[in-house]
């Protein structure tokens, strides 16, 4: 039986499925079986996968489903090690459905961003409700584009986990923070990872924050 990660977002422009194909590429190149879930009407995902059967690159099954995806996630977290469910984070039936049967659950968050706080406030409720039917769901913060060379961005971010860590009734952020670096984005346009990609600009550190959040999570090779 694999493991059911739900990759959510109440808002856009956080890096949701980004995050999502670059964290099966790292797996896929690793040995791991790996499945997509979209659930997410957007077809990001959908042609991230197209790119990537043109382009040669190692496999990775996407299959879509929506309203209520719990039985499909039981049933394809049989046929893999890792299910990876790309869902958006917004009051759906995808999304309230998902968290009942899912393993762990990563909510992005761009800590830059003044309505963070508001936006966590919504989907902690929705998880602490879903934690009466599925108590062994784990939920984590990750924050994704950060820039730090900004000292604005630096700071958000530390405000942002100091908050989050003085009151258990969050969902608390994850070690681990995803850059705002060019390469994440580059390598989905082509329908890869970064751990699909030789030579670019910043890109082992790219890596090291993939195979880092990964470990943290549970799901590391």
């Amino acid at each position: 039986m694999g493991r059911a990660l739900l990759v959510a977002s109440d808002k856009g422009g956080v890096g949701k499925s980004t995050t999502a194909t670059n964290l099966a590429s790292y797996l896929v190149n690793n040995s791991r079986t790996v499945i997509i879930l979209k659930t997410d009407k957007n077809n990001d995902i959908l042609s991230w996968n197209e790119k990537r059967k043109q382009n040669g690159l190692l496999p990775v099954p996407v299959y879509e489903e929506y309203g209520d995806v719990s039985e499909v996630i039981k049933r394809l977290k049989k046929i893999c090690e890792v299910l990876i469910i790309d869902c958006p984070g917004h009051d759906s039936k995808e999304f309230r459905s998902a968290l009942t049967v899912a393993d762990i659950l990563l909510t992005l968050v761009k800590p830059s961003s003044d309505f963070e706080a508001e936006t966590l406030t919504h989907v902690t409720g929705k998880v602490r409700t879903a934690q009466q039917i599925n108590p062994d769901l784990q939920p984590w913060v990750l924050f994704t584009r950060i820039n730090t060379t900004k000292p604005r961005h630096r700071k958000a971010a530390i405000d942002l986990d100091k908050l989050l860590r003085e009151n258990p009734v969050w969902i608390q952020p994850l070690r681990t923070r995803i850059s705002d670096l060019d390469i994440f984005e580059a390598a989905c346009n082509e329908g890869a990872g970064v751990h699909d990609v030789r030579r670019a600009s910043s890109l082992s550190t790219a890596k090291a924050q993939i195979e880092l959040l990964a470990q943290e999570l549970g799901i590391n090779p």
